[in-house]
């Protein structure tokens, strides 16, 4: 499944979750939590700055 769309189901789920907290159980509490780290964790890997890869800093744009 591509992020994106794993992304968009679990924002669904999680709107889900938010307006019927009262029903969910512990494991469901648990499950939706290890989709958000893995999610946001996949999203941030990919916004990582170039100074964080390699040590060096980007050089500065002209505008």
């Amino acid at each position: 499944m591509k992020l994106h769309q794993r992304g968009v189901d679990l924002l669904v789920d999680i709107m889900d979750a938010a307006d019927h907290a009262e029903t969910l159980t512990a494991d469901d509490m648990r499950l939706l939590l290890r989709e958000m780290t893995y999610v946001l964790g996949e999203l941030l890997k990919r916004d990582v700055p170039m100074q964080d890869l390699d040590g060096s800093r980007p050089a500065p744009t002209q505008p």
